[in-house]
Order: C-alpha cells, then sequence, then structure tokens
C-alpha cells in the first residue's frame, strides 16, 4: 500500500513538474522575438483580411509575466490606399487570469503618437473610417434564434485603472485637433482624475472670414480657430447609472478670435440623458459670472428628446472690453463694469432670456428687460428680440456709455440737453437689419421713434414724433419754444459714398433726408402752426426748406446749417410771404368742390357693378 502511495505521488509530481515546465516553456517561447514576429504577422494578415485594406504592424513586445503588451508602428490605410490611422506606439498593462475569466483588466494603458485622417461622410460618400465599423458590427439575422437556456453568455467586463495620451493629431479636413498630454488615473475610492493639457484645436473651412470687408465685425467664426485648452477635472463613475464630474479649473484661449477664458469650474451630474449642473463660474478676463444651477435635456433620437435647458439665477460683472475682438470692434474701449442678473432657458432652435437686470456699480444706469432669439437653425431667420421695460439714466451717464464706443457719434451735445432719460422699447436684430423703437422720455419733453439700419443698402431710416418736446432748449435756440411734430428722416451710412462726398466738399454732417410736420410751435412768444421742413444735406451743409400755409397768407422761407453742435448760428437764406386773396380763395374752394363731386360720381358708377359681382359671387354657393 505504501508502494502504492508513493508511485501515486510520484507520477503526480512528475505530471505537476511537467505542468510547470509546460508553462515555463510557453512563457519563454511567447517572450522570444520569432514568436513575437510570428503574432505579428497573423495579427496583421487577420485585421487585412477582416478590413480588406492594408494593416501593417513594425513590432510587438509581449512580457506574459508581467501582462506588458507593446506595440509600435501600427499602420491602417482606408478603401482608397489613404493613410487612415498611425500609430507610434500602444503599450497596454493587464491581468492575464483575469483575461482568462472573461475580465478584462487594464492596469495602464498609453498612446503615444497617433495620427489620423479623417475625412467626414458627404451627401454622395461614406466617412473613410465607416469600414471598420461595419466590420466589426455584429451580423443581422432574419430569423430569431432560440435561447440558450442552458447556459448564459457572460459579457466582458472593462476595468481601466489609468490612460495616457501623448502626442495626439487627429485631422478632418477642415480642421484639425492635437494634444500634447492627457492623463486618467483612478483613486483608492474609485474616482478618475483626469488632467489635459495642451489640447489644440483649429478649423478652416476653406473660405473667407466673416469679417473679411467688414471692419467693425468681430472675429469670432467657428470656421477659422485657434484654441488651446488646459483642464483638470474628476470623474466619478461608481453610482449605478449615473457620472459625477467636478471641473476644478479650465482655460481657453483663441489667439485668433480673442476668446480668453481665464477659469473655468463647474459640478454636474449626468443620469438618464440629462445633466444637471451646479455653481458653474467663469471668468474671462475682468468679466465673471456665476450660474448657481442649470438642467439639460442631451438630445436623443431614438427616444424622441431634443435639446433643451434651464438655468438658476446668473449674476457676476461683465466689462464688455473682454468681448470686443471676438463680437464687436465698437466695444474696445468699453471698460464700465456692468453688474447683471438673468436667468436663461431654450431650446435647439431658440433662447429665452427672463428677468434681465442690467446696472452700473454707482446705479446711475438701470435696465430692466427680457428677450428672446430665435432661428438659430437657419442664418437668414436669426431673430435677436429685446423689450426694455425699463431703463433710466442720467445724460452725464449715457455720454460716458456712449464715448466708449468706437463709433462716430453725432448730437452730443443736444443729448446732454435732455437731461434724465427714462426709456421703454423693443429692438430686433434680424438678418442683415436692425430695428430700433420706443418712448424716451426727458426732462425737455418726451420723444417716440424708431429706427431701422439696413446693412444692405447701408441706410438708416425711420420716424419721430413728439407732442410736447422744448426743442430750443435741446438745439440751444433761445427763441424756439415748445413743438407738437412728426418727422421721417433717412441717414447715408455707406462709407464709399461718404468718403466721396467728404473729398468733394469736406463738412461735418451726416448725409441724410429729413421731412417734418409742426403742429404747433412757438418762436420769440408766438405760436405758429401747420409747418413743414423739408431738410437736405450733402455732408457739408445742411439746407432746410420750410412752408406754412394759412388761410390768409403761406409762408416759406430757407434756412441753412453747417455743425449740429452749432445749430444757434443757423442762418437764413431767402423768405417769400404770399397773400391769399378773397378771389383766389373763393376760386380755390370751387375747385375743391368739382374735384369732390367727380369724386362722388365715379364711385356712384361702381355701385352697379359691384352689387352685379356680389349677387354672382353669392351665386356660386
Amino acid at each position: 500500500m505504501n508502494k502504492t502511495i508513493k508511485k501515486l505521488l510520484k507520477i503526480t509530481a512528475i505530471l505537476a513538474g511537467s505542468v510547470v515546465a509546460l508553462l515555463v516553456l510557453a512563457a519563454v517561447l511567447l517572450n522570444t522575438p520569432s514568436v513575437h514576429r510570428w503574432l505579428v504577422n497573423y495579427a496583421t494578415e487577420a485585421l487585412s483580411e477582416k478590413l480588406n485594406t492594408k494593416v501593417s504592424i513594425e513590432q510587438a513586445d509581449i512580457n506574459v509575466w508581467g501582462g506588458r503588451v507593446n506595440l509600435y508602428g501600427m499602420n491602417i490605410d482606408d478603401r482608397e490606399q489613404r493613410k487612415l490611422l498611425q500609430l507610434k506606439e500602444l503599450s497596454v498593462h493587464l491581468d492575464l487570469m483575469k483575461l482568462m475569466d472573461n475580465q478584462l483588466i487594464i492596469k495602464k494603458a498609453a498612446v503615444v503618437g497617433l495620427d489620423a485622417a479623417i475625412i467626414p461622410k458627404t451627401d454622395s460618400t461614406e466617412a473613410n473610417f465607416q469600414f471598420i465599423i461595419d466590420a466589426f458590427k455584429k451580423p443581422k439575422t432574419d430569423s430569431i434564434a432560440p435561447a440558450d437556456t442552458t447556459r448564459k453568455k457572460q459579457k466582458m467586463e472593462l476595468d481601466i485603472s489609468s490612460v495616457k495620451l501623448q502626442d495626439i493629431h487627429i485631422n478632418w479636413g477642415k480642421g484639425d485637433a492635437r494634444l500634447l498630454r492627457a492623463e486618467s488615473s483612478r483613486t483608492w475610492s474609485g474616482k478618475h482624475e483626469v488632467e489635459i493639457e495642451d489640447l489644440i484645436v483649429k478649423t478652416d473651412n476653406h473660405k473667407p472670414r466673416k469679417n473679411t470687408g467688414k471692419p467693425k465685425r468681430g472675429w469670432f467664426d467657428v470656421g477659422h480657430l485657434d484654441i488651446t485648452a488646459n483642464a483638470r477635472l474628476t470623474v466619478d463613475p461608481t453610482e449605478k447609472d449615473s457620472l459625477r464630474i467636478e471641473l476644478q479649473e479650465a482655460t481657453a484661449v483663441d489667439t485668433l478670435t480673442g476668446i480668453d477664458i481665464r477659469d473655468l469650474r463647474a459640478r454636474a451630474v449626468l443620469s438618464g440623458g440629462v445633466l444637471h449642473l451646479q455653481d458653474i463660474n467663469v471668468q474671462q478676463v475682468r468679466t465673471v459670472l456665476n450660474i448657481q444651477n442649470a438642467v439639460m435635456q442631451l438630445p436623443n433620437k431614438k427616444k424622441g428628446k431634443k435639446l433643451s435647458f434651464e438655468t438658476g439665477p446668473i449674476k457676476g460683472t461683465a466689462i464688455l472690453q473682454d468681448i470686443a475682438r471676438p463680437f464687436s470692434k465698437a466695444l474696445a474701449n468699453f471698460r464700465t463694469p456692468l453688474d447683471l442678473s438673468l436667468t436663461m432657458s431654450g431650446n435647439d432652435s431658440t433662447l429665452y432670456f427672463h428677468n434681465v437686470n442690467v446696472n452700473t456699480q454707482d446705479k446711475t444706469l438701470t435696465i430692466k428687460a427680457k428677450g428672446d432669439i430665435s432661428g438659430l437653425k437657419k442664418k437668414k431667420e436669426l431673430d435677436v428680440h429685446f423689450r426694455v421695460n425699463s431703463m433710466n439714466t442720467s445724460t452725464k451717464t449715457a455720454e460716458k456709455i456712449i464715448n466708449q464706443f468706437v463709433v462716430k457719434k453725432f448730437m452730443m451735445k443736444q443729448l446732454h440737453n435732455l437731461g434724465s432719460i427714462r426709456y421703454t422699447g423693443d429692438f430686433h436684430v434680424i438678418y442683415r437689419r436692425e430695428q430700433f423703437g420706443g418712448t424716451l422720455a426727458t426732462k425737455a419733453g418726451n420723444l417716440n421713434f424708431f429706427f431701422e439700419i439696413n446693412d444692405d443698402t447701408k441706410y438708416i431710416s425711420g420716424r419721430a414724433s413728439s407732442r410736447n418736446l422744448n426743442l430750443g432748449k435741446v438745439m440751444e435756440i433761445k427763441k424756439l419754444g415748445n413743438i407738437e411734430a412728426s418727422a421721417t428722416f433717412k441717414i447715408d451710412i455707406d462709407k464709399k459714398r461718404t468718403l466721396a462726398m467728404r473729398r468733394k466738399k469736406g463738412g461735418k454732417l451726416p448725409i441724410a433726408t429729413v421731412f417734418a410736420k409742426v403742429d404747433d410751435s412757438s418762436y420769440a412768444g408766438v405760436h405758429v402752426r401747420h409747418l413743414t421742413a423739408d431738410i437736405r444735406s450733402d455732408g457739408a451743409e445742411a439746407v432746410g426748406d420750410v412752408k406754412k400755409v394759412g388761410s390768409v397768407g403761406d409762408i416759406a422761407f430757407t434756412f441753412y446749417f453747417t455743425d449740429t453742435n452749432e445749430m444757434h448760428k443757423m442762418r437764413i437764406k431767402h423768405s417769400k410771404l404770399k397773400i391769399h386773396w378773397p378771389w383766389e380763395k373763393r376760386d380755390k374752394d370751387d375747385k375743391a368742390e368739382k374735384k369732390k363731386d367727380k369724386k362722388k360720381k365715379a364711385e356712384d358708377k361702381k355701385k352697379p357693378e359691384e352689387k352685379k359681382k356680389k349677387k354672382k359671387f353669392l351665386g356660386i354657393f
């Protein structure tokens, strides 16, 4: 019996030793260059056959004991024999024993020197990488195979502890992205700490910039960007069906457009296709904004969900100079800090702005408004509309703000004479048109107005009216008192036309026409009613023809001036006085009566025809 046991133990030892020897031999063989070359050739042939394109790998290095796999010089062509993917080095440290248990546990993964050339999908061609997606798709079957109740298929479990990306370059025809370095490592608590260094995104749509030939327009153009971004964040996937993200710091600088985000912080939870955001802080140079919270529904075609969002209170201080280069050169000198608060909501086609409050820090300017931006999907349907419920300011503050805009200023002296200003009204920015309207309430009286800036014709046109405006005080004409009047106007803002006139005649005035009707006015204590004024300015001199038609006589005179800031120097060129004699009045009345009778007879003739048409129309039914 003892001999039998000894024999069994001896056989067992021999078998165990053989297994160990075989494992050691296999490990040694796998670690030899010849086996590595064989594996490389086998893998490239299999991939080439699977993808039906050229695949090559220069070298492979496998360490069974350390669980390390390195690939060097991997290249994949697209179906047109163009370089699709070039990879300098791929390094993976994994647990081979867990892999046998259908668990892919990657301790470390590194991608170094990746260069991808992507050609996006067009109306006539597929994307040049689509064949890779199609090759690894599960084949669709017409009939459903019976379920195997004896054995449940186990899904591969993926677990990655650390990832490093270095020297990544992706080109997509109209732009490219370069990443110097990005690392993600899992902490003991299960969270992933991510650091991104120098992510550079450049775009070039091979078209002229949108501000080409438009000196007042900003530099922002999604077709021409050069953004460098850095970020540090924590990702927590430990909760089931949700993802927690904390953006601890981020910067983004665009050297072309001038966008300069110095700091961006936020906390977010993604769950069920809904993104919940909290404590969003954005700083751009000296502009600082805080958004307490926001909810965003992400789009999902399968579930029929569209993009929508809603924010809590947004508060902060803005200095408009910070956005001058990207969006409007007219703001280049605007340094006055503006405190603001509002809430927002919207979807993929419309943005809504609620409870908008803007004021200077000394409260000498306060604005309350609401608005929306619609037609975001189509450029020609874009409509920016804001309703200003109230705006209050002193003329001193108004002058200070206007003087910070890099635009030509006219009639600033007249603005000063208005006193305090209260405004209610609307403004629209429609495709290539801007419209402004409302009521100005001032110490000199109220003024209703509407005007439009047409970017196609390069004209400002509009109308204005007042029932009781102290025009003499505003224009500094002492003898002129309050007026009740209305006017239409048209101002030329085309630079070429203005420059041609300036070279020819010089001058300080705008090129414009104004037609005014004065229902009531006073001059030197005398009331004058029913005046019309037709004013024409060629840029150097403004000439106005004034007429008053009365029952006793007509008065007409012509005036001129060369500077709106010196209206008191206005001069009268010549005047006319025409008396209406009694017989002239009677002849005029007779002519008017005859014209009235003729019109009535013509209307009477039309009536039978209209009755016939009406009967014929009713007869159809």
